[in-house]
């Protein structure tokens, strides 16, 4: 990986207060291994590590990628929010929805959101599912769902990871769709 990831998620031992570095593959399967085995009580929060920051006295990170999992039903959806600089450069001169401007003439400090669109190469053991018969939340305080075609495979989810790790900018491996959540 060219880019580590900071990644905030609960264990046993950890409760989301620090980040937990991932520098490798192997950093990244060991991750995902816990946040697998352990009760997420809010998504699971990655950022890269040597990204811009906001500034201000939080010294926010310029972006965000945040995940919820379902185990039972081995899917999950990504929300992630940044500035035209992290999308890849072929991504910035796309339409957004109607009445947007694309990311490239947006200004660069203008904040936009989006969420996985599940219809990209589901997992044969992903199957269509009734409009929140499967809850996968953006924020779990106020219960705010992902859209029910924003679920993906856990394989698509890891793949997505890996490429943020590789390339420190939103993920091109999954679709992706607007999102008025911030």
């Amino acid at each position: 990986m060219k880019h580590a990831l900071d990644v905030w998620y609960f264990t046993d031992t950890n409760e989301a207060d620090d980040p937990v570095t991932v520098e490798s593959r192997c950093d990244l399967d060991r991750v995902l291994g816990e946040v697998l085995a352990h009760k997420q009580f809010h998504p699971t929060v990655v950022c890269v590590k040597d990204r811009l920051a906001l500034g201000g006295p939080l010294n926010l990170p310029d972006h965000q990628l945040k995940f919820d999992i379902n185990v039972p039903y081995r899917i999950a959806a990504i929300h992630t929010m940044g500035p035209s600089s992290f999308l890849p450069a072929g991504d910035r001169n796309q339409k957004p929805a109607k009445g947007q401007s694309t990311a490239a003439e947006m200004p660069e400090g203008v904040m936009r959101a989006w969420v996985t669109k599940g219809s990209y190469a589901r997992a044969p053991q992903v199957r269509p599912t009734r409009d929140h018969e499967v809850d996968l939340f953006v924020d779990f305080d106020t219960r705010t769902r992902f859209p029910a075609d924003a679920a993906i495979s856990w394989e698509k989810l890891r793949e997505a990871l890996e490429e943020l790790g590789e390339t420190g900018l939103r993920p091109t491996c999954v679709d992706w769709q607007d999102s008025d959540v911030f």
